[in-house]
Formats: structure tokens, C-alpha cells, sequence
């Protein structure tokens, strides 16, 4: 497939409604490279083989172990230098990922594994954030001073993550790459304030 048909691929899958973050991530990664647009659905699927189980365990417990399988397992490496480092398959095969992709992959492997999560941003920092009965547990790179509450972190979308990467990758990327993202964000469907309002206690 020629770029530019990966491109108006990736532009048409980012503009539909209950896009998922890893659906939103492969369109960007088939876009901006010559990876198929499933194999980063399908590393997702093996890296989420150990989680399975720990939906019964506390949500500290299951906390931890989603932060082993995204250190230990995966061996992510934080990365804001690269722009590489902005797409899920660089990301999953050169364990070397943005804390964007950090979040999405390890709420990804969280939701094939059955655990409640979803994106969130804390302290500016991008996080997965596993959830429970009126708590909730924040995984990423970063540290954070105490425990924020539930006002603290923003739920954010597929789109608006989609959003922020193509943000990062028209400042960091070659110019070629940079207007292909200029153009791919004119196609989300939302202007930054997410698709619709949620609550981290939303499904």
C-alpha cells in the first residue's frame, strides 16, 4: 500500500466515533510507517497473556502487576527525544516509547486482561489509570506526590491521544512527517475537549 493510501486509511479509521486507543495508535503507526496496521493489535494481544487472572486480585495488586509487564515484561524504556518513539510499533518492538504510548499500551493490556482502565493525564503526565470501587490506581513513568483524587485526573480519548501524538510529531518529526500529521489531525473528529464528557467512573 502506497503511503498516501495509508494515510487517507489512517485519516478515515481517526474520524470514526468509539475509536479505540489502540486502533487509533495502529492507524497512526501504518501511516508514519510501513508496519501492517494489526501487528500492533496482535504484540498487544501476546504482552497481555500474563495479565490474565489478575482481575480478581486488589486494584493496588493489579496496579503492580500491569507496572511489571510494562517494565519487566515489555522492558519500556521512557523516550521524548525520538520522534519514533511516538508510534506503537517502534514503541512495541524497539522498547523504546513516548509516555503517550506508555499510557495507551498499558491500558490496552489492561482491557484485554479485563481490568476496568482508561487514559488518563495527572500532573500534566500522561498515565493508565486502573480502576476500582471509588478508587483508583495511577501506572506510568513518572512519579507522583501522594494520591491524587478522582478531580485530578483527566480521562482522555482515543481521539485526543491520537491528537497529542500528532501534536508531538508535527514538532519533532521531518517536515514530510510533520504535514502528514497536520493533515491527520484536521480528520479527528474532536477539537481537544474529547468526543464527549466523561467521568473516570465511566465505562
Amino acid at each position: 500500500m502506497s503511503a498516501r493510501l495509508r494515510e487517507s486509511s489512517a485519516a478515515r479509521l481517526l474520524a470514526t466515533p468509539r475509536l479505540q486507543h489502540d486502533q487509533a495508535q495502529a492507524a497512526l503507526a501504518a501511516s508514519f510507517s510501513v508496519t501492517a496496521i494489526s501487528a500492533p493489535g496482535e504484540l498487544l494481544d501476546r504482552a497481555s497473556l500474563p495479565l490474565f487472572g489478575i482481575g480478581g486480585l486488589d486494584l493496588r495488586e493489579q496496579a503492580h502487576a500491569l507496572a511489571e509487564q510494562l517494565t519487566n515484561g515489555l522492558c519500556l524504556s521512557p523516550d521524548r527525544r525520538h520522534h519514533r518513539a511516538l508510534l506503537i510499533d517502534h514503541a512495541l518492538t524497539h522498547r523504546s516509547a513516548h509516555p503517550l504510548q506508555i499510557a495507551v499500551i498499558g491500558h490496552e493490556l489492561a482491557r484485554r486482561a479485563g481490568v476496568a482502565s482508561f487514559v488518563g493525564i495527572c500532573e500534566g503526565e500522561p498515565w493508565t489509570v486502573v480502576r476500582g470501587d471509588g478508587e483508583m490506581a495511577l501506572v506510568g513513568p513518572a512519579a507522583l506526590a501522594g494520591r491524587p483524587g478522582a478531580g485530578a485526573v483527566r480521562p482522555r480519548c482515543a481521539h485526543q491521544i491520537a491528537r497529542a501524538v500528532l501534536a508531538e510529531l508535527g514538532a519533532a518529526a521531518p517536515p514530510d512527517s510533520a504535514r502528514r500529521a497536520e493533515r491527520l489531525m484536521a480528520a479527528l473528529p474532536c477539537g481537544g475537549g474529547g468526543c464527549r464528557r466523561r467521568r473516570p467512573s465511566d465505562p
